[in-house]
């Protein structure tokens, strides 16, 4: 009794493929876009001067959705303040239309650093604004409300824009 051969032939196998690249690729388009905005700087080891602001440009995944806003830094073992103050602007172009004085404490009366932190690193994060629509504005600047001339410690800022959870 022989063996019953099997039919192996490259044409079914490339159907076979073909129909999975389709099917893939419908899944691919389906899928949700990518909604959130996330930006961090690095600053200098030098410091960040009195006056120096960053700069974001948001990109909004679904103009319908309202959104939440949330500023956030990274800090290290040699920050020397209990607190960072940050002055956050909404900007319409060069039009100012609102400013937010933002105060995390980071250390207590000690000098323990707070906070979520990994090693000598921490990072404190807040949401400061919520139901932002799209078009509200159009950038974000970020300065340093702490009274020196140049912070020395803060090793990034950053924004997250996220669609609020429903």
């Amino acid at each position: 009794m022989r063996p019953k051969l099997i039919n192996t032939s490259v044409k079914g196998n490339s159907i076979g493929i073909l129909l999975l690249l389709i099917h893939l690729i419908c899944l691919g388009a389906c899928s949700p876009k990518h909604s959130s905005y996330s930006d961090f700087v690095e600053i200098a080891e030098t410091g960040w001067a009195r006056g120096e602001s960053f700069e974001f440009i948001p990109h909004y995944g679904d103009s319908l959705a309202a959104y939440d806003v949330k500023v956030a830094f990274c800090y290290g073992h040699n920050y020397p303040f209990r607190n960072m103050c940050l002055v956050v602007d909404y900007m319409h172009g060069d039009s100012l239309l609102d400013r937010r004085y933002e105060d995390f404490v980071v250390a207590d009366e000690y000098g323990n650093k707070k906070n979520a932190g990994f090693g000598v690193a921490y990072q404190a994060e807040r949401i400061i604004d919520t139901h932002v629509s799209v078009g509200k504005f159009d950038k974000i600047r970020i300065w340093h409300g702490i009274d020196c001339d140049t912070l020395r410690g803060i090793t990034q800022v950053g924004v997250t824009i996220m669609p609020m959870e429903p």
